[in-house]
């Protein structure tokens, strides 16, 4: 039903794409902040990926929740961002996307340092599944139209799921052609002990201390940063900037200040 209220108001162009509309869409890349920077052109080829994104994909909602259209084209949007010059290949592994109306609750167990197992029933913003299912709170996705609220839990989930395309959630995605897998070993590493030692110390980190609970939450944290506040990240830890930046083939820091630059000629010239 949902997906039939989708095709009538997005309408539909080849079979595999919803065609979002361009008003729509445009407002999305002015009002989201991992949008920032982006060129006309580079927010036309978000709105197809997205557009392809949502015809391959069921969503659901949780709790009786109905995620509508608007909601739908923001989480696609999100979730192709980081994939926008990788392809949308890199997310075949997302299958479909639940949409809770808030933080949901979780069990699971965890293993203590003695090996003790202990079953836990967490609250989460977002969860990644093994087998393909996205799952998100509205809440939190909403929020983040804030850019004070420094999260952005569309894309921490989808770094799992890049993270995950080589078989194991590790910090370690499949690198690009020539990148060295050396270089990105001994940076994140450095950059996850430093993180940790920070936390011990009870010294102020720069970024969320949620990154520092395993190499995967690492990646995916600093992905979140990447596109969101590149800015924190670069004096976190430029080396990692520069890794995550050849990584995505995008630069938001790079294109941000491009942008800004433009803006202010322009506020010259008239």
């Amino acid at each position: 039903m949902l997906r039939n209220l989708m095709a009538r108001l997005f309408g539909r162009g080849e079979p595999e794409e919803v065609q979002i509309p361009p008003d729509a869409w445009r407002e999305l890349c002015r009002d989201q902040p991992e949008f920032a920077g982006l060129s006309t052109e580079e927010c036309e080829r978000a709105r197809v990926l997205a557009g392809r994104f949502l015809a391959g994909r069921p969503f659901y909602g949780g709790d009786r929740f109905v995620p509508d259209d608007a909601m739908q084209m923001r989480i696609a949007g999100l979730a192709v961002l980081p994939v926008l010059e990788l392809g949308l290949d890199w997310l075949a592994d997302i299958r479909s996307v639940i949409v809770y109306p808030d933080a949901f609750h979780v069990d699971h167990e965890e293993v203590d340092e003695v090996g003790v197992v202990h079953h836990v029933n967490d609250l989460r913003a977002g969860e990644a599944w093994s087998h393909g299912t996205l799952v998100l709170s509205w809440t939190d996705i909403e929020a983040g139209l804030d850019l004070d609220h420094g999260l952005s839990v569309v894309i921490h989930e989808v770094a799992h799921f890049l993270d995950g395309v080589n078989g194991a959630e590790n910090g370690f995605p499949p690198l690009a052609r020539g990148q060295s897998r050396t270089q990105w070993t001994q940076a994140f590493q450095a950059g996850f002990d430093r993180l940790n030692r920070q936390i011990d110390a009870g010294e102020p980190t720069g970024i969320d201390p949620y990154a520092g609970s395993h190499p995967a939450e690492f990646f995916a944290v600093l992905s979140e940063y990447f596109f969101r506040r590149p800015e924190a990240l670069q004096h976190f830890d430029a080396t990692i900037y520069g890794l995550l930046e050849e990584f995505f083939r995008q630069d938001p820091l790079g294109r941000r200040a491009g942008r800004q630059g433009a803006s202010e000629r322009i506020a010259v010239r008239d």
